[in-house]
């Protein structure tokens, strides 16, 4: 897998040395395993983003795609349609509200090969084309450290891992952050520890993963922000309603602006010419 990435990279150097534009505006959203609630965090980080920037979210959970049940939504035209050519890539994109674009996968499509990393490279060269339209353009990943995660995470300038407090979900985030290593791809790995039943087992969570990645990885992560478990947000997952769009004061929409003000500083860093972002509310 390492030495396949590797060779792509030498070809990209050779045929397109110049990085694409948007490069500086892909967040990723990724998580070592399943369950961790990535993709609702994905949803509503877009959508409160979407507040004071022009967003665009994309579901890159090839064949187990269910951003749209957050969104209650029903794509007639999604990102397979694209990769199949069925679809032009600007037909793919729903538009949620004046300020966030969709863009939506499929789910259990029997005998659906992966893309692959050229079908993906040029879905980066679309989202290059509109760049310009987009102050950031958010990936939903699937979960896990397949080939093309690894691709994507790899062309990502801002990674959010997702995590929560349990081992088996540390342990995991710890193996894809010890894989972004093997592959050049380490910088900009931020932490979000998810489902937690107070603040003090978010931040010992993260120092427990933060001790192994120092200590065996010797690789820089940075703490985002805790989220805490909720009974609500398991109810408008169940009910198909964007919980940041329903739900005005709650705790988790509080620790998610929280998330989004320290985005902003890191983003800022990142890119340094563009104005940090502001804190939604």
């Amino acid at each position: 897998m390492i030495g396949q990435l590797d060779r792509i990279r030498e070809l990209e150097k050779l045929q397109n040395p110049k990085s694409n534009n948007s490069s500086q505006k892909i967040v990723a959203v990724t998580s070592g395993k399943g369950g961790t609630g990535k993709t609702f965090l994905a949803a509503n980080f877009a959508y409160q983003l979407s507040k004071s920037k022009k967003i665009l979210l994309v579901d890159l959970d090839f064949n187990l795609s269910n951003l749209h049940l957050l969104f209650n939504a029903h794509p007639k035209k999604t990102l397979n349609n694209y990769f199949a050519s069925k679809s032009l890539f600007e037909e793919i994109i729903t538009k949620y509200n004046s300020d966030l674009d969709l863009i939506f996968g499929d789910s259990g499509i029997v005998n659906q090969n992966k893309p692959t990393v050229y079908q993906i490279e040029r879905m980066l060269d679309e989202l290059d084309k509109i760049s310009s339209i987009y102050d950031l353009i958010i990936f939903d990943l699937g979960a896990g450290v397949s080939e093309e995660n690894l691709f994507i995470l790899s062309k990502s300038k801002i990674k959010l891992v997702v995590t929560n407090p349990e081992p088996t979900a540390l342990m995991d985030a710890y193996v894809l952050i010890k894989l972004l290593k093997s592959n050049n791809a380490e910088d900009g790995i931020n932490i979000i520890v998810n489902r937690c039943y107070d603040e003090l087992e978010g931040y010992q969570a993260y120092d427990n993963l933060k001790s192994a990645v120092d200590h065996f990885l010797k690789s820089t992560i940075n703490f985002i922000a805790e989220i805490p478990e909720s009974v609500e947000v398991r109810k408008s997952i169940i009910d198909q309603k964007l919980f940041a769009e329903h739900q005005k004061s709650n705790t988790v929409i509080t620790s998610i602006n929280k998330a989004l003000a320290e985005f902003g500083k890191i983003h800022q860093v990142f890119n340094i010419n563009q104005p940090a972002l502001q804190h939604a509310s």
